[in-house]
Formats: C-alpha cells, sequence, structure tokens
C-alpha cells in the first residue's frame, strides 16, 4: 500500500540575495540570473528531445528548478524532488577530511537552503504548477504515484549509490527515463570510481559509461532507444566553455512493471 506524502510547502522569497542559481535562466521581473549552468540553447537535446505534453514527470534533483520549469514550459504536469536538506548530501569521507566534514555539511545545509529559495523565487514569478517533494532519493515514497516520464539531470556522478536511486525511481516510472550525463561512450559496463585519497572532491563519486548506466536500466525494466548529445555551457570560473552530456533515453520493457513498495533493498535471511 503506498503512503501518504506531503508535498513541500511553497516559500515566500522577496530577495534575490537569499538565492543560488545552479542553472541560467530569465525570471520574469528579475532578467537573467547568472549560475554555474547554461542549458538554454541545448535544452531540447539535453532533454532527449522528449515530447512531455500531457505527461507527468518527475524531475529528479531539481536544485534550482531550471529543467522543472522547461519540462512544464514544454507542456509537462512536473514533480520536483530534492533531497530534505544538505546534509543528506553523499559528501565523500576522506579520511585526510575528517576534522572538516562537520563544518563542510553546515555549508552544504546553507547552500541548499539558497537553492530552494531560488526555486521558489522562480516558481513564483514564472507562476509555475509544478510541485515539490523533498526526500531521500534512495527510497521514494509510491505515495507520489506513477510518473509517465522522469529525468536525471547530471545527477548520478554525485551519488554514492546511484543504481539505488535509479531502482528507487524507475519503480514510479510507466513508460521513459531520461538520463543526462557526462559520461564515456562505450557499450562496456564500467564505472570510475572519483575520489582518490590526494584530491579533495567531496561531491563526486561516479564516472559511469553508457554501457554500463544501460545495463542498470536493463536490470531495471527499461531499454535505451536512443542517445543525444547536448554541448551545455559550464560558466564555473574554472572550467568556461561548452561541455560534452549523452542523453540516454530509455523505454519501459512490455510486460514490466510499476511497483510502489519501498525502495529498500530486499534482504536475504539464511535458513537456521
Amino acid at each position: 500500500m503506498s503512503q501518504t506524502i506531503s508535498y513541500a510547502s511553497p516559500r515566500s522569497v522577496d530577495r534575490i540575495e537569499d538565492c543560488y542559481f545552479y542553472h541560467k535562466m530569465d525570471i520574469p521581473g528579475a532578467g537573467v540570473v547568472d549560475a554555474h549552468w547554461d542549458l538554454r540553447s541545448s535544452i531540447d537535446d539535453y532533454l532527449g528531445r522528449f515530447d512531455f505534453r500531457g505527461k507527468r514527470a518527475l524531475d529528479v534533483g531539481t536544485a534550482g528548478g531550471y529543467l522543472t520549469f522547461a519540462m512544464e514550459q514544454k507542456g509537462g504536469d512536473v514533480v520536483s524532488f530534492d533531497m530534505i536538506d544538505g546534509t543528506q548530501w553523499d559528501v565523500v569521507p576522506s579520511v585526510k577530511m575528517q576534522d572538516e566534514l562537520e563544518e563542510y555539511r553546515k555549508k552544504t545545509y546553507l547552500v541548499d537552503q539558497r537553492l530552494k529559495n531560488a526555486y521558489w523565487f522562480a516558481h513564483s514569478r514564472m507562476k509555475s504548477k509544478a510541485r515539490a517533494y523533498y526526500g531521500d532519493i534512495y527510497d521514494l515514497p509510491g505515495g507520489l504515484g506513477a510518473f509517465d516520464v522522469a529525468v536525471f539531470g547530471m545527477i548520478l556522478s554525485h551519488l554514492r549509490d546511484p543504481f539505488q536511486a535509479l531502482y528507487s525511481v524507475s519503480r514510479l516510472v510507466s513508460d521513459t527515463i531520461i538520463i543526462t550525463n557526462q559520461m564515456t561512450e562505450s557499450d562496456d559496463a564500467m564505472g570510475f570510481f572519483i575520489p582518490a585519497i590526494d584530491a579533495r572532491e567531496q561531491k563526486a563519486w561516479w564516472s559511469l559509461s553508457s554501457g554500463c548506466i544501460s545495463r542498470m536500466l536493463g536490470i531495471l525494466g527499461f531499454e535505451v532507444k536512443s542517445r543525444g548529445v547536448s554541448m551545455p555551457m559550464c560558466t564555473a570560473n574554472s572550467r568556461v566553455g561548452p561541455e560534452k552530456c549523452v542523453t540516454l533515453v530509455a523505454k519501459r520493457v512490455a510486460g514490466s512493471t510499476c511497483l510502489t513498495g519501498s525502495a529498500k533493498p530486499p534482504r536475504v535471511t539464511a535458513a537456521a
């Protein structure tokens, strides 16, 4: 039985200074806001040229909401998902940074609050009808209901357990999963572990090949039907320029069904 869920209450955010935008967007009354990524010229390819008209869509990891609002403008009925707060980030617990982890978690909490402010600031001014749900990406509740399509925009690399996240979301998707990420284009199912003992990377975990992601999706009852490429503009000071992203559009295999129970991995108890 699916549990009852509560969508997030809208925030009243009047000051743009209280916001942190991850994607550039043109907000009525505020103009173009600055951010680390500009997807505006590549958004059709980034979303796999999917027809969102009349579709119920899940934006996985909405941040400031750019993909949510883009899908809405394309005719989708969108639910925006994100973590409850920044303390849920899968921070890399490097032994060389143990003394800094608690302070780092406090910073991620504050950044996430400003991201949520950005979402609601834009939501109000764009007259969005999207609803937001904050929870655990590794165990989305069945109460969210079924979705025609779910979109993962540059999310998997930042998750300690990308397969579990895919499993959690896939249970609720009746038709299509779209994954856009920086990935190695190879049919081999390869994954590279990003953190290193001498590096200070705290938020990136995996570089996955398209073959690896495709195999994960296959396990979950989805078959990749198309691959595309987009070149969104990175505007971060350290790496300004277009960067290649690959988009996989996967369809649910006939005969497989949505599940609405818990996504927590099953445990097998040995017989006595």
